[in-house]
């Protein structure tokens, strides 16, 4: 029967609640499932992080970026609050909004600030127990060109030789480094700014520093002078610094030597007496180095040794000319001319010429005429254009109406001949064309004419290299018996200068095989020094001109396979067969060591006593065997160390046994046949006992074991003792003399 519940009933009452409070939770979920998700915090593009690139010349203040958090982050009526988990950072979020704005500079390089930031934004909800969100965000900073090249060790300082021919490379160590960033902005172009000198030096290469000579220099005409370099990058736009370098120019004995005049004059005395010194106009000679530098000191001579020079000498310091005898009443009676040379005491190669004309007090010139009726001059073929060769003098030097011509009519055009009679080069000299070149010089004053010879010796200079007749040589040999001396090929070579002899060598890493003859027959020297089919040297021909030149081709000679193993390196007496018979020594050495340490071994354990232990332990263990087969004995393993005493002994007909004693192998002798085992064993001193094995000798790793001795202990049943060690005596009758123990593993 249902009990009634009236109200005020406790019961009621509960029931009462509990409806309530289903109703209200009900109402709750209802609610809450209609109100929107709370995506405050989030990132607008469901990203985990921010990225903003900033440029490193950013000032500070300067708005990198703008948050893309959800949420509303105003003071007082925001939902969000943002702040960075960083103290030190570079950046900070403005109150009230979501903008990051820059408190330090940043610079790509790391210099003048840091080259990247990566910061966390803590992002809190509002009115919530909710824990902060951590949104990472990371600044890039982009490179710009902020950074100057600056150059290394400058100002620069050459040091240069006047005679360094153009097109070398005489500054290689220029060079300038700009901060920036691997790119455009730090990449720098080298340049030569343009001024007074800047057409003497270019660079190599806009990108290189390596600067170039390209106009000869003049040690006379300009001594030192300056140079402004450029190092400049690629930006845009672009930043560049400047250097200077200072440019020497060392003098080199490059210029002959000059007179203060080129022609002098004097007067005899009255009294022409020995010793007299005469007085020269306009001045005393004297001769300089045109090589200022240098300044080399100068001596003084006559340059011929004709009939009039024997009345006079010059002293070779000072150039003063002295009477060297006295001169007659009957002697030059017309003007004569001396020439006088002056000449480089430390070359003597450079020197220059000046004529001293001579006559009597009142004595006036009469016809015209050459002091000489023939000039010669040598000269080398490489002279330059324009050089003055020899000077055709007359008794009139100073005669403004003395004119000259040359009668040239095979060498037209070769030489000419100035109003004073200098005769100037105007082709190119040629040794290997033509030596010597024979020249008539006329000479008129509109009165009188006079002609003399002139003669012009070239002299050689080695302007060619030697040549081959082939850029390369290859030669095959296939005959399998060469021999030392026989010719594998012949290179032909030649120069160019007149008279050169050349003289042919080889080099190279296979050169040693072979040998050549000046006729270029390159001959078998040492074949057992190959060790390839293939041998590669260089052929050599070298002048015999002053300098030397050379001239090299490569050459490779083919040899067959079977005559390299046969004559190589391995040949008897090559460096191989050598090599090979000294390790064969130290093998048949290291194996006779060896033998006697197997021998010492051997005989080791023959000694009385350990022989007698040996045999005792055999004894043991052949009767042993034969009790331990009837017993029934379960076999244990071995004790520890008993391995190190006789392991697995096994007697057969073989006539060694290895016994392993103390952790080593040694080998002896045993008998051909084990002796009768009797039956009953008899006492252990009897020297007939049989052969057994010893208590517990039997390790467990042995699967079976079997003997032949039936006839022995016919006694012994046929049994199993041990599931793990099975004895199994065969059946038939043997002769105990014929008994062997065999193990299988």
């Amino acid at each position: 029967m249902q009990r009634l519940r009236w109200p005020g009933d406790a019961e009621y009452e509960m029931e009462k609640l509990a409806r309530l409070l289903f109703l209200v939770v009900l109402w709750a979920v209802s609610v809450t499932a209609q109100l929107p998700p709370d995506n405050r915090c989030y990132l607008d593009s469901g990203g985990s992080g921010e990225t903003f690139f900033v440029s490193e010349d950013a000032p500070v203040g300067s708005l990198i970026g703008i948050l893309h958090i959800l949420g509303d982050p105003s003071l007082g009526v925001g939902n969000i609050e943002l702040h960075l988990q960083e103290i030190d950072s570079p950046l900070r979020i403005v109150p009230g909004t979501k903008n990051l704005t820059l408190t330090r500079r940043l610079d790509k390089e790391g210099v003048d600030g840091p080259s990247s930031v990566f910061v966390s934004v803590i992002c809190e909800r509002k009115r919530t127990s909710d824990p902060g969100f951590v949104i990472p965000v990371n600044i890039r900073v982009t490179d710009v060109n902020d950074n100057t090249p600056q150059f290394i060790n400058a100002p620069y300082i050459l040091n240069i030789s006047e005679v360094t021919v153009v097109g070398t490379r005489v500054l290689q160590g220029v060079k300038a480094i700009d901060a920036d960033q691997q790119g455009p902005f730090s990449t720098v172009h080298y340049s030569v700014l343009p001024g007074p000198h800047s057409d003497y030096f270019i660079f190599v290469n806009p990108l290189e520093g390596t600067l170039l000579l390209r106009r000869p220099l003049d040690y006379e005409t300009l001594s030192n002078f300056t140079l402004t370099i450029r190092a400049q990058d690629q930006g845009s736009p672009p930043r560049y610094s400047d250097a200077v370098i200072y440019v020497y120019v060392i003098d080199a004995d490059d210029q002959n030597p000059k007179f203060f005049d080129e022609r002098y004059t004097a007067e005899l005395p009255i009294v022409p007496l020995q010793g007299t010194r005469l007085k020269v106009l306009p001045r005393e000679i004297a001769a300089y180095d045109q090589d200022v530098g240098i300044n080399a000191p100068i001596y003084y001579t006559f340059n011929s040794a004709t009939q009039d020079y024997r009345f006079f000498e010059i002293d070779r310091s000072s150039g003063h000319v002295i009477l060297q005898r006295t001169v007659p009443d009957d002697e030059l009676l017309q003007p004569t001319t001396l020439v006088v040379r002056a000449t480089q005491y430390d070359n003597p190669d450079r020197y220059a010429l000046a004529t001293l004309t001579v006559s009597r007090p009142g004595v006036v010139a009469g016809d015209l005429m050459f002091i000489q009726k023939h000039f010669s001059a040598s000269v080398l073929e490489n002279v330059p254009l324009g050089s003055v060769l020899l000077t055709a003098v007359t008794n009139k030097p100073r005669d403004r109406r003395v004119r000259f011509w040359l009668e040239d009519p095979t060498h037209s055009g070769t030489f000419s001949i100035t109003q004073s009679g200098d005769l100037v080069l105007r082709r190119a000299l040629d040794y290997e064309t033509l030596d010597n070149y024979q020249l008539k010089v006329h000479a008129t004053d509109g009165r009188t004419n006079d002609t003399a010879q002139l003669e012009v010796s070239v002299l050689n200079v080695n302007d060619w290299d030697p040549r081959f007749r082939y850029p390369q040589y290859e030669f095959f040999i296939s005959d399998l018996d060469v021999q030392p001396g026989d010719v594998v090929g012949i290179v032909e070579a030649a120069d160019g200068d007149r008279g050169d002899t050349i003289t042919l060598s080889l080099k190279g890493p296979d050169a040693r095989v072979f040998s050549i003859n000046d006729r270029g027959e390159i001959s078998i020297q040492d074949i057992s020094k190959l060790n390839s089919s293939s041998a590669h040297f260089v052929a050599v021909a070298r002048d015999s001109g002053i300098p030397p030149r050379e001239a090299s081709v490569p050459v490779t000679v083919f040899f067959p396979e079977a005559l390299v193993r046969a004559q190589g390196a391995w040949s008897p007496g090559g460096t191989g067969f050598l090599l090979m018979a000294i390790f064969g020594t130290l093998l048949a050495l290291l194996a006779l060591i060896i033998f006697a340490l197997v021998l010492y071994i051997y005989k080791q354990p023959c000694s009385s006593g350990y022989t007698s232990l040996i045999t005792v332990k055999r004894r043991k263990a052949a009767t042993k065997a034969a009790g331990y087969a009837a017993s029934e004995i379960q076999h244990k393993k071995l004790p520890p160390g008993s391995a190190d005493k006789v392991e697995n002994p096994v007697f057969g007909d073989s006539e060694t046994a290895t016994v392993r004693v103390g952790g080593r192998s040694a080998t002896s002798k045993v008998a051909p046949a084990p002796p009768t085992v009797p039956s009953p064993p008899v006492p252990p001193s009897d020297s007939t006992r049989g052969i057994g094995w010893p208590a517990g000798s039997i390790p467990r790793r042995v699967k079976k074991l079997s003997w032949d001795d039936e006839a022995a202990a016919p006694q012994i049943p046929k049994t199993e003792l041990d599931p793990d060690v099975s004895v199994t005596p065969i059946t038939g009758e043997q002769d105990s003399e014929q008994a062997n123990l065999t193990v299988y593993f």
